[in-house]
């Protein structure tokens, strides 16, 4: 579930607030690699922060996310018929183990593309402002976010995608 705070709208009620994170990266801003970026299926496909060849897909997910489990086969379309061209799709999940491992991620619902373990919340905290899942963000050949976004909008950023690769 995303961070949350608890505070007091009056006595007798109380209000669920989603906490901002403000310190998470926007369209336009540059990213500057993971700070942690603990690969845990899939770990043969090479990660190399500096390669200026690579477009790179990030999809956030939780282990439990029914919309999370259901987006895998879409992303696993976009890796198949994209890495060749330079994208490089990565998942990272936080509540890996409940119920979902990574290694079940790959052989319950078929991801072949690199699957991270998040359950330190340190890859989320660095693109998500309020901690929902699915969130998916866009990173050109340039290091630049160019999509960050929670849900999933195939045809926007399947757009996308083509035309950040033809760059």
């Amino acid at each position: 579930p995303p961070r949350s705070t608890l505070s007091s709208s009056s006595a007798a009620s109380d209000v669920y607030k989603r906490q901002t994170n403000t310190s998470a990266l926007a369209v336009g801003d540059t990213f500057e690699g993971f700070e942690v970026l603990s690969v845990c299926a899939n770990d043969d496909i090479e990660y190399d922060h500096n390669d200026a060849s690579k477009v790179v897909l990030l999809s956030l997910f939780a282990s439990w996310c029914g919309t999370c489990q259901g987006h895998v086969s879409s992303l696993e379309s976009l890796h198949q018929q994209y890495s060749d061209q330079g994208l490089l799709v990565i998942s990272a999940g936080k509540d890996i183990g409940n119920p979902y491992t990574c290694e079940s991620w790959v052989t319950e619902f078929g991801a072949s593309y690199i699957i991270a373990n998040d359950n330190s919340g340190e890859v989320e905290q660095q693109f998500s402002i309020d901690g929902q899942v699915p969130y998916h963000v866009l990173i050109d050949k340039s290091k630049t976010v160019r999509y960050s976004a929670s849900g999933y909008d195939q045809g926007t950023l399947e757009a996308l995608i083509q035309t950040t690769l033809a760059e």
